[in-house]
């Protein structure tokens, strides 16, 4: 199916909707950590890590099955989308009936309404997840931008309202309840929608093969969070809470490069799923130069002001862990350029290996933290962290090349690992001097956009002639 999409107004809107939510979430820590105690900020801490483990158990990860179906079911694909809703609120219900069943039998300090509250939202998440994978392959950008800020957007305004007006005691409920409320609209609002356009709600076909791609990315999404959260953790446990503070803050920070990564991914998939599903291999390499190059700019340029933006987000309570930002910008390029082979395994829908990949570095991460964080601290999660990531890259690298041997060659990226490199240098040598360091940046990001202006500074604008020569085909 051909369809002309302006992928430079589509990467501006997914960054748009990604800067917004991530902004949000810089913006409000300060906000709610005012005019909330310190436990009932972990309360929503808590409960929003729940929520994440939730979405993907009650989904099966089925977002990942619709992402495939549109290769091998694109004709169908209302159809299949219809069955993976109903799929995924019977899982939804069934698994709500089970945890309120056990609740009876097992004592927690949990309120009734609160349990009832995660079920419903982790339900509402997965099918919100869902939907905006299928926007996002149907290349309807502005409508998935729209479904990416208007959750967060209400949600804050109406928590910040109910919390200082409304709520007196409890005040963690305030956050909880409008958030998990505007998500559960949201939640019905999509199941509308699909069944609008089809009222299947039952096909064993679609539902073995979403499942078959899906099923195994459940411990997958599982193990990410490990790999992702478990620093935090043990940090606490095998240090101090101070610690944990201070690299938590440095973490914040890499969001930004994250909202990048993420924006410009939301059009690299489906561009490149399309042009893999035709074996048009050395022009995905070639643009993947480019794409890889933007990148490097983009991480080499948060490198060099990072020491600044902590700063601003931060008092000198924090500015220590400013040594720590290299190791984190690095493992963002690492897990950058390990998603690119991801995209390979999903295609081949190898998810299982995916799966494999991704446990056996979150494994690793947890014996380099138990080993080194009682003797170096946070340091030491931040350059295990960094280890694991290279652990998954390697593996993921080493499976995709069995699958297409000829996609991503690895020295591809030797150029740009380089320059981070030696960025890297830069920064440490010069980490106290804000000058030298925003010179370096600036007379290297002007030859480079110099040298390559005719690619990088038109990224997008090549996208759309590249999709539109695809049409002309």
């Amino acid at each position: 199916m051909s369809r002309k999409v302006n992928y430079k107004k589509a990467s501006t809107y997914y960054l748009v909707g990604n800067l917004f939510n991530k902004g949000m979430s810089f913006i409000t820590v300060p906000i709610f950590t005012r005019i909330l105690s310190t436990s009932d900020y972990g309360v929503i801490t808590t409960y929003n890590s729940w929520i994440m483990i939730l979405s993907m158990v009650i989904g099966f990860a089925m977002h990942m099955g619709i992402r495939a179906a549109f290769i091998d079911y694109e004709d169908k694909i209302d159809d299949f989308m219809s069955v993976t809703t109903t799929f995924t609120l019977e899982c939804g219900v069934v698994l709500t009936a089970m945890v309120l069943g056990a609740s009876l039998f097992i004592k927690t300090d949990l309120s009734m309404t609160l349990i009832i509250l995660c079920m419903l939202h982790g339900l509402a998440a997965a099918l919100i997840q869902n939907y905006t994978h299928y926007l996002m392959m149907r290349y309807q950008y502005k409508f998935r931008t729209a479904l990416m800020i208007l959750p967060n957007l209400i949600s804050v305004i109406l928590s910040v309202g109910v919390i200082l007006f409304v709520i007196k005691s409890e005040k963690y409920m305030g956050r909880i309840v409008p958030t998990a409320a505007v998500n559960i609209f949201f939640g019905l609002l999509i199941v509308l929608l699909v069944y609008r356009k089809s009222h299947m709600l039952f096909n064993k076909e679609y539902l073995k093969y979403g499942l078959a791609v899906s099923a195994p990315l459940v411990l997958h999404g599982i193990a990410l969070n490990v790999l992702s959260q478990s620093d935090r953790v043990m940090i606490t446990s095998l240090a101090d809470s101070s610690q944990t503070g201070i690299y938590s803050l440095i973490y914040n920070f890499s969001m930004l490069a994250t909202v990048i990564t993420t924006s410009l991914d939301g059009v690299w998939i489906p561009w490149f799923t399309e042009r893999y599903k035709e074996k048009k291999i050395n022009e995905v390499n070639k643009f993947a130069v480019d794409y890889v190059n933007l990148i490097t700019y983009v991480m080499i340029a948060l490198l060099m002001i990072g020491p600044e933006v902590v700063k601003i987000l931060a008092d000198e309570r924090y500015w220590e862990g400013i040594s720590i930002i290299p190791p984190v910008v690095l493992a963002n390029y690492i897990i950058f350029v390990y998603t690119m082979y991801v995209n390979v395994e999903h295609f081949h829908k190898k998810t299982i290996f995916i799966t494999i990949n991704t446990i056996v570095a979150a494994v690793a991460n947890l014996i380099l933290n138990f080993i080194f964080i009682p003797y170096f601290g946070y340091v030491a999660a931040a350059y295990t962290t960094l280890a694991s990531y290279l652990i998954a890259l390697v593996l993921h690298a080493r499976y995709s090349k069995k699958l297409e041997k000829g996609l991503y060659p690895i020295k591809m990226f030797l150029p740009s690992l380089i320059h981070i490199v030696a960025a890297v240098s830069v920064f440490y040598v010069f980490m106290n001097l804000m000058v030298v360091r925003w010179i370096v940046v600036a007379v290297y990001l002007g030859v480079m956009l110099f040298l390559n202006r005719k690619t990088v500074l038109r990224f997008m604008p090549k996208l759309s002639m590249l999709k539109r020569s695809n049409n002309k085909s």
